[in-house]
């Protein structure tokens, strides 16, 4: 089976803390692999509230949703483990960009996981993908 490869760049665009719930924790003893696509979406909506974004499914005026998600899981995390979550955007194309996540428990001083979602805008109407809106990729990329 091939690897899971994430690179997380250089250059984040936010950061965020959480602390594992007891609701986190699956029968392993440990943070479960589906509370961790919860806690993307959770970090995905803080961080387009810090860009001024509000809580709709839209980036300047234009849905978006969630093409695809990879996980690469590095260390375990534990009930009341602190978490520092670090996003990155990038690597647009035509109709979308990368979410990219890094994930350190502070706790224990490793990186417990990258993540990586495949952001696409559309038109709702029709179901089809559109362009990227100029003035959101501008945010992070010199053009």
């Amino acid at each position: 089976m091939a690897r899971t490869i994430i690179k997380f760049p250089d250059e984040q665009h936010f950061s965020t803390e959480y602390t594992v719930l007891i609701s986190d924790i699956n029968s392993a003893n440990h943070f479960g692999a589906d509370k961790m696509f919860s806690l993307m979406i959770e970090v995905q909506m803080r961080f387009f509230a810090y860009l001024g974004y509000d809580k709709t499914p839209t980036l300047e005026g234009v849905n978006y949703l969630m093409g695809d998600t990879e996980f690469l899981f590095k260390a375990e995390s534990f009930y009341a483990d602190q978490l520092t979550i670090e996003v990155a955007v990038g690597d647009f194309s035509a109709k979308g960009f990368e979410l990219l996540y890094r994930v350190h428990n502070r706790t224990r001083c490793v990186v417990a996981a990258y993540m990586k979602a495949g952001m696409v805008f559309f038109d709702p109407s029709s179901g089809k993908p559109v362009n990227v809106p100029l003035s959101f990729k501008q945010r992070f990329v010199h053009i």
